[in-house]
């Protein structure tokens, strides 16, 4: 079955771009402006996400709060988290959790997919690999 993935991240260029990126890679892309429509279309999504990919700081909802909310209906969601900024001490206790990762931006788009590649189930690993 084909990795899900959630993408949430209030700018739609940086949006945009990774949804691209992701679903050019062969994985199943859902993406959202922010975190409340995130957490509605992962509580509506099935089959479930197997990895969240956020901005961490988003209006109305961090993307920390988002991950919590997530997880919270699955315990095994992935989580990568992408920010301009450094992580400050409430990242960096969740990025202790098993199945984090975070990407400062910018990067490259191979850094994101083998991050994603890392994060996602080993039932669902990818078999092809496209380089950016």
């Amino acid at each position: 079955m084909q990795p899900r993935i959630l993408l949430v991240d209030d700018e739609n260029a940086i949006r945009d771009s990774l949804y691209a990126l992701l679903e050019g890679d062969g994985y199943e892309v859902l993406a959202a402006s922010n975190g409340p429509d995130g957490l509605t279309i992962f509580r509506q999504s099935t089959p479930p996400i197997d990895l969240l990919v956020t901005d961490y700081n988003m209006p109305q909802m961090s993307g920390l709060e988002l991950a919590r909310a997530c997880s919270l209906l699955s315990k095994e969601l992935s989580v990568l988290y992408i920010s301009g900024s450094h992580p400050d001490e409430n990242l960096q206790a969740d990025l202790q959790s098993h199945k984090r990762g975070f990407l400062a931006k910018p990067f490259r788009g191979s850094d994101l997919l083998h991050k994603a590649r890392e994060l996602l189930p080993s039932g669902s690993a990818r078999h092809v690999f496209l380089s950016s």
